[in-house]
């Protein structure tokens, strides 16, 4: 970059406006301030004013904050830059809640529809989507929502979950499966409390539900603690039926028919419903629907240690998979298997390689922490993994004995956690606790390995000898520093942390939560970010959400410095944006000058 001269004179007068004169050798944006002689700005002057080419002059009064300044020397400095643009990279996070984890899944002939058990105002707790993953509408509740279970019946999605405390599964509300809007109750009100069930002379009156289930009018909730199964009307919330037996776990159930032991050459209507028992066996049992009342009930254990962590039930009826059950398995298993319902001994279908919780270069056929599970209308299986990090909903096929991973969706990282970018390969990213690369073609972020479980209080690379070293603050202990061998690859690192870089720029948050770029030396840019395209070329109208800025504004920004004057940073908001300023090359700084005020 050609350095730019500019000629500034600063003369002041004791009471008169005291003009600067200045020249622009072309078009560009000036930034200026006046200093106190230990060097602590009392005036931000002009700050990234743009100016044509040309001679041009501007006043100063003697004041600061409005008031006259202390006689004694003061000094002035100056910055000029060309134009900066902003391009969008692209972002970590499909969708889906930044505060936790998925937590339920649902589907019905044409949808599928995730949970995540807290969401923030920017964030979603529900959201709707085809089996190609597109999404049709999403739902979240005032300041914190969430959800602990799902179910989908007559157009109706129920969810277990609410807002503000009712997250843990104290409440049940409705949404229309069309478009995601609220639906009271008869009653009037949005959410029915599950502690509102209890007569008021009951023992035993939980205020929140393990797990839950919606089908053929019939709500289902366990309550592990109490040992029972507790049937309402989907409706009108009426309490209908409680099913007493074994600690019940994950619950579900569909209709079906079966022959009338009045009348055995007439068939009635009728509900299969399953249920963990004990956490490793899978109770059955067949109810008649009006009313309520068990036909028949059967039980099929699990291997020695092998515990339930979801189930879905296939009825008779069902497009895919008809007479199926699809169990997900807890830790250290973390599987999907399928078995015949008539015969639930043996194992025909599995999802998932085995293994836990990962740390280190990620394997994509491991799934996390079973939440929830379902088949969508074309019969792929859709599973919430509940980890920390990442925050994965995967989808696979079940057209063989085998699942075979299809596709994969993230969560955007807890705003609250540290992000950091390669200083050799912008398009790398920590994030959430694991390591990210961009797609230049799509913007999307992939997860190329899990770094740590653990809370961060800062992340932050750094480099040494040609090494790239990641150096991790946990929220409680000392400074980790881990060396980079390949993609989601870091092996602790023999030696202190090495100190942070000197960085030219700093983001500097106002008090109103929004965010500038500040040289290091505290010269406000004026930096008005006014995006243009995506690198790919797409337009950014068609990956930001509707307003650029407030998500600016939503969260402290990761900033890495590049030599040929490029700035990578992230933005956080309903996605993790990683964000690509150019022209900062152009930004030169000017002697400084000496004045007194008398």
């Amino acid at each position: 970059m050609k350095a730019v001269a500019l000629f500034l004179a600063l003369t002041l007068g004791a009471q008169a406006a005291t003009p600067i004169e200045f020249r622009t050798g072309r078009p560009g944006f000036v930034s200026l301030n006046i200093y106190r002689a230990d060097g602590t700005v009392v005036r931000e002057l002009l700050t990234g004013s743009a100016y044509p080419a040309g001679d041009h002059a501007v006043t100063w009064d003697g004041l600061a904050g409005g008031k006259p300044l202390p006689p004694g020397d003061y000094h002035w400095r100056a910055l000029y830059r060309d134009r900066i643009e902003m391009k969008v990279r692209g972002w970590i996070g499909d969708f889906g809640g930044d505060k936790g984890e998925p937590a339920a899944v649902a589907a019905d002939d044409s949808q599928i529809y995730l949970g995540w058990s807290k969401a923030t105002a920017d964030a979603d707790a529900v959201v709707a989507c085809d089996p190609a993953g597109k999404v049709h509408w999403t739902h979240r509740r005032g300041a914190v929502s969430g959800c602990r279970g799902l179910g989908v019946d007559a157009g109706m999605v129920y969810v277990l979950g609410g807002e503000g405390a009712e997250v843990e599964g104290r409440a049940i509300y409705r949404l229309n499966a069309r478009d995601g809007g609220i639906v009271p109750w008869p009653n009037g009100r949005t959410d029915l409390e599950i502690s509102s069930l209890w007569p008021a002379k009951a023992n035993y009156k939980p205020d929140r539900a393990d797990y839950f289930a919606v089908s053929n009018g019939r709500m289902y909730l366990s309550f592990s603690g109490g040992q029972f199964i507790a049937v309402l009307d989907a409706k009108t919330g009426a309490y209908l039926q409680t099913i007493v037996g074994a600690p019940p776990g994950p619950v579900d159930a569909v209709p079906t028919k079966t022959a009338s032991p009045e009348h055995p050459d007439q068939s009635m209507d009728a509900d299969f419903v399953t249920t963990s028992l004990h956490d490793g066996i899978i109770g059955k049992m067949l109810l008649a629907h009006d009313p309520i009342w068990v036909l028949a009930s059967a039980l099929t254990p699990l291997d020695e240690g092998q515990r339930i962590a979801a189930l879905r039930m296939m009825g008779d009826g069902a497009p895919h998979h008809k007479d199926e059950i699809f169990v997900g398995l807890a830790p250290p298993w973390n599987q999907v298997q399928a078995r015949s319902a008539l015969d639930s001994d043996t194992v025909i279908y599995v999802a998932g390689r085995v293994g836990g919780t990962q740390t280190g270069a990620r394997d994509r056929n491991r799934m996390g922490v079973i939440r929830g599970i379902a088949l969508d209308a074309k019969g792929q299986l859709w599973v919430a993994e509940g980890d920390a990090n990442p925050r994965r909903v995967s989808v696979w096929t079940t057209d063989a004995a085998k699942g075979r991973l299809v596709r994969e969706y993230f969560s955007p990282p807890d705003a609250t956690s540290p992000v950091a970018i390669d200083p050799l390969d912008p398009k790398l990213l920590i994030a959430g606790g694991c390591e990210w690369r961009i797609d230049p073609e799509t913007g999307r972020a992939g997860c190329l390995g899990v770094i740590t479980q653990d809370a961060l209080r800062s992340v932050r690379f750094a480099m040494e000898k040609g090494k790239v070293l990641l150096v991790l603050t946990p929220a409680n202990g000392p400074d980790l520093v881990l060396e980079r061998a390949g993609d989601g690859d870091y092996r602790p690192h023999d030696g202190p942390a090495p100190a942070p870089d000197v960085q030219k720029f700093q983001i500097v948050t106002g008090t109103d939560g929004a965010w500038r770029l500040d040289t290091a030396d505290g010269y406000d840019l004026g930096i008005v970010f006014e995006p243009a395209a995506t690198a790919s070329g797409t337009p950014i109208a068609a990956v930001l959400d509707s307003n650029l800025p407030n998500h600016l504004a939503a969260g402290q920004p990761a900033l890495t410095q590049m030599a040929d004057g490029r700035i990578f940073l992230t933005a956080r908001g309903s996605r993790l944006w990683d964000l690509e300023l150019t022209g900062l090359g152009s930004v030169t700084p000017l002697a400084d000058g000496k004045v007194s005020l008398p």
